[in-house]
């Protein structure tokens, strides 16, 4: 897959696979949400659509991936891994933009 022409953040996933794995990390984490499941909202909508996420989308996909991971399916562990460490980079050094 090529990458985006634009300084903008990545697109959340580079195929199905991942989509399926960060909207179901995401559901996961806004489930076992102890206070309040909102911020995940964005982030659910935004995978769905294809669209990117801001900073705070990458930083609890990221969060909700460590978490979903370790008892995640077995299908799921392959594309799971290699968008967390997307997400890693991309929350360890931001954009200037």
């Amino acid at each position: 897959m090529t990458t985006p022409a634009t300084d903008g953040p990545p697109a959340p996933t580079s195929s199905r696979e991942e989509a399926w794995v960060a909207h179901a990390a995401l559901l996961e984490a806004a489930r076992n949400a102890t206070e309040d499941a909102e911020p995940y909202r964005g982030p659910l909508e935004s995978i769905e659509r294809g669209e990117p996420l801001d900073g705070d989308g990458v930083a609890l996909l990221r969060d909700a991936l460590v978490d979903y991971l370790g008892d995640a399916p077995v299908r799921d562990r392959a594309p799971g891994r290699a968008l967390l460490r997307r997400t890693d980079d991309a929350v360890e050094s931001p954009s200037t933009s």
